[in-house]
């Protein structure tokens, strides 16, 4: 499998990653399967409440909820491919706990990506050639495997404009703040990064699966 990423969405990547330099951020992409290429597009990305520090990140399951949500209003005939998140500072690769996040995408969509970004010498230099992002998936034997990506024809004149042009696009930001969590402060501030992870994934597989995957061929 192949994945080709569209400026607009690396573009939106890149600025969320370009808001919190000391802090992982993290988001969904949103795109589609071509079976007959086996080829995963992403189209674009959302966003929304999160909970970060300087190694780690995760989504509530309301935001991703809230996220399936709006893709399926707002964005017909695509549906959450994967995720992203960044690695500011310490490089492109995926962590335990990622693995493990990443496999749990993987059950409810099984070509779901992990894409990961360090965007720190891109900031200070703004150069193409500094930008680090690689996109990630499990293999069969629980390997992980880099996914061959592609931009486009004249990738990099078309990154540079989708980059300037972003600068005055809003992120889309789901904005959950629910007034009953599923867990409340205590409980989350005595659990393990992991547990949030998994918690919050494994509520959103058996409540929302059917929204997240994408229609049977």
């Amino acid at each position: 499998m192949r994945v080709r990423i569209y400026p607009l969405a690396l573009g939106k990547i890149i600025k969320h990653a370009l808001t919190d330099l000391e802090n992982e951020v993290a988001g969904l992409l949103i795109g589609k399967y071509l079976k007959k290429n086996d080829v995963l597009e992403i189209w674009d990305t959302i966003t929304g409440d999160q909970k970060s520090t300087p190694g780690f990140v995760y989504l509530n399951e309301e935001t991703i909820a809230a996220a399936a949500e709006w893709v399926l209003r707002n964005r017909p005939g695509l549906y959450i491919v994967g995720w992203y998140h960044s690695h500011p500072g310490f490089n492109v690769f995926l962590s335990g706990i990622d693995v493990e996040t990443q496999k749990r995408y993987q059950m409810m969509f099984p070509k779901a990506v992990a894409l990961v970004v360090d965007p720190i010498k891109y900031a200070k230099t703004s150069k193409l050639s500094d930008l680090k992002f690689s996109v990630f998936r499990i293999n069969r034997k629980g390997q992980v495997v880099r996914v061959a990506t592609s931009i486009g024809i004249q990738r990099q004149k078309l990154l540079e404009s989708t980059l300037k042009g972003v600068e005055t696009m809003e992120l889309k930001y789901i904005n959950t703040s629910p007034v009953n969590p599923s867990y409340s402060e205590q409980e989350l501030d005595i659990m393990t990064d992991d547990e949030k992870v998994f918690k919050s994934l494994g509520s959103v597989i058996k409540k929302f699966k059917g929204k997240l995957l994408p229609p049977k061929e």
